[in-house]
């Protein structure tokens, strides 16, 4: 027979680990509701080319014209450029539009070309970089990638190869393929 005393320890330890349970959930919940706007949890890994592609909704190569000013959403604030396509791997964008970039990310340079995994904004005339990526420069669709690239890199491929081989292979981890 167990002990008023022991039951009394049994019954304390117990409401001791309820309320530490309860207090973690409490903490994730509250977390969860203070995030600021511009945290954002990824569940891509944003090094792996073929995982952005997969998460975007356009990715291509473009120049930037200009920075055309800022935007505010929800207390997220980014920096807004015209940028000229030069090649679409995805989407089909062509011509000049407008990219969103996260503020306090490396400011995009005027006359320099990047790859832009992007998704599109509910506007419908802006085209957000996704979080926490960012453009990849290059100099010419036709040079060498270079060894910093994740992925099937073999030796000679092209930026413009490297992006249609991610694209061909992206892996959109929503639907599991």
């Amino acid at each position: 027979m167990i002990s008023t005393r022991r039951k009394l320890a049994l019954v304390a330890a117990g409401l001791t680990v309820l309320t530490s349970v309860l207090w973690g959930a409490y903490r994730l919940t509250e977390a969860a509701e203070t995030a600021s706007a511009g945290e954002a949890v990824t569940l891509y890994d944003t090094r792996d080319a073929r995982q952005v592609a997969g998460t975007a909704d356009d990715v291509f190569a473009g120049t930037v014209v200009d920075r055309t000013g800022q935007r505010d959403i929800a207390g997220v604030f980014s920096d807004l450029y015209e940028v000229r396509v030069d090649r679409s791997f995805k989407g089909g964008l062509h011509g000049t539009l407008t990219v969103s970039y996260e503020q306090g990310a490396k400011p995009l340079s005027a006359g320099e070309s990047y790859v832009f995994a992007t998704g599109r904004v509910p506007d419908k005339r802006t085209h957000a970089i996704l979080l926490e990526t960012s453009p990849a420069p290059f100099t010419s669709l036709t040079a060498p990638i270079g060894s910093r690239a994740a992925g099937a890199v073999t030796a000679g491929q092209t930026v413009a190869e490297y992006w249609t081989w991610a694209v061909d292979h992206e892996v959109d981890l929503s639907s599991g393929r």
